[in-house]
């Protein structure tokens, strides 16, 4: 009996120490497949997360550039209808006199007939003088194109420079046959397309920022004046800056990294003693905002190049409404020299023109 129970004893010693030193399994077929595949799920999903922030990022870099390029189009457009304007002008400038003489020519001897009132004679003299005008730069038109098709017959090929011309390219073909280059027209173009999603996200920019714009409130009539001490613009460069700031808000532009635009305003309040009491403390503006700059006689504003100006657009939302102000720094206020101020605005004044010789 004692040996029994030893043995029994030993044997279960023998048994316990042999099933714990056994590495245990870690589960079972059903649950390492379910463990597997939440790792592969989980990884998967970070590395969507990441890719889908990076092509988020470059998405918005490329609708910037989109903004960016579109804009700049549209600043050339107006820049050439400037010149051309300003040619105009100095075409008719030169013919000025010529034009007067004819149409003073007009005046006496209508005069002389005396059959026409004075509002009929001016009328008539300035359709006179606006023929004579349109007369002027359509001449010059003509002239311009003459000068040009002469230019461009001394610089026409000769038959001898046509056959050398034609053998050069001969030449050039037969070198590129046994190598099997491609004609300089068949080349890959090293051009990236632009593919219709960025398309389409630069076109929707542009009347989502028009809609924010006419959202806004305080936006000033075109052709009012906006004032900050010294400082002084009109209301459409204030319009255009506060269209721009809605236009570049995902993705500010500028050479500088740290100074890009729109960007957050600086709404510090003025000094405990400020000359002005009723500044004292306060702050420029109810809300924090965003800041644009304000540039004057542009096609289309700031665009991240040259000077940023004196004055901003500043647009913020206050009871869940946007609103608009232009601020400036004005050191005759006896503040600080980096406090903001803001605008006055004053309404233009609708001119009546009138001609005196009416009331001859």
């Amino acid at each position: 009996m004692k040996f029994s129970i030893s043995f029994i004893a030993l044997f279960s010693t023998v048994l316990f120490a042999a099933v714990h030193a056994a590495p245990a399994p870690l589960c079972n077929g059903e649950l390492c497949s379910r463990v597997n595949a939440r790792e592969v799920f989980d990884v998967a999903f970070d590395d969507l997360a990441v890719r889908a922030k990076k092509s988020s990022g470059s998405q918005k870099a490329s609708t910037s550039k989109g903004i960016l390029s579109v804009q700049k189009k549209q600043g050339q457009k107006q820049r050439t209808q400037q010149r051309k304007t300003a040619a105009n002008v100095k075409v008719v400038k030169k013919k000025s006199g010529a034009i007067d003489k004819k149409v003073e020519a007009f005046r006496t001897a209508e005069k002389a007939k005396g059959k026409l009132g004075l509002a009929q004679l001016n009328a008539k003299s300035d359709k006179l003088r606006n023929a004579e005008k349109s007369r002027v730069l359509t001449q010059n038109r003509k002239d311009s194109k003459t000068a040009k098709a002469t230019q461009w017959a001394s610089k026409k090929n000769t038959a001898d420079q046509k056959t050398a011309k034609k053998a050069a390219q001969t030449a050039r073909r037969a070198d590129r046959k046994p190598n099997g280059l491609p004609s300089p027209g068949n080349q890959v173009s090293t051009k990236t397309k632009v593919s219709k999603q960025e398309k389409n996200n630069v076109r929707q920019q542009f009347p989502a920022a028009n809609d924010k714009l006419r959202q806004t409130e305080g936006v000033p009539g075109r052709k009012d004046t906006v004032t900050v001490g010294p400082h002084k613009t009109d209301g459409r460069a204030v319009r255009q800056a506060a269209f721009n700031s809605y236009l570049h808000s995902k993705t500010p532009v500028g050479r500088n990294p740290i100074n890009k635009q729109p960007k957050n305003f600086n709404n510090r309040p003025y000094a405990a003693d400020h000359g002005d009491a009723g500044l004292a403390g306060k702050k420029a503006l109810p809300q924090n905002a965003k800041e644009y700059p304000i540039i004057d006689n542009s096609p289309n504003g700031w665009t991240g190049q040259g000077a940023v100006g004196a004055l901003r657009a500043v647009t913020y939302k206050q009871g869940g409404k946007r609103k608009l102000s232009v601020v400036g720094q004005d050191t005759s206020r006896g503040g600080d020299a980096n406090d903001h101020y803001t605008a006055t605005v004053t309404p233009a004044t609708r001119e009546l023109d009138l001609d005196f010789e009416d009331f001859e």
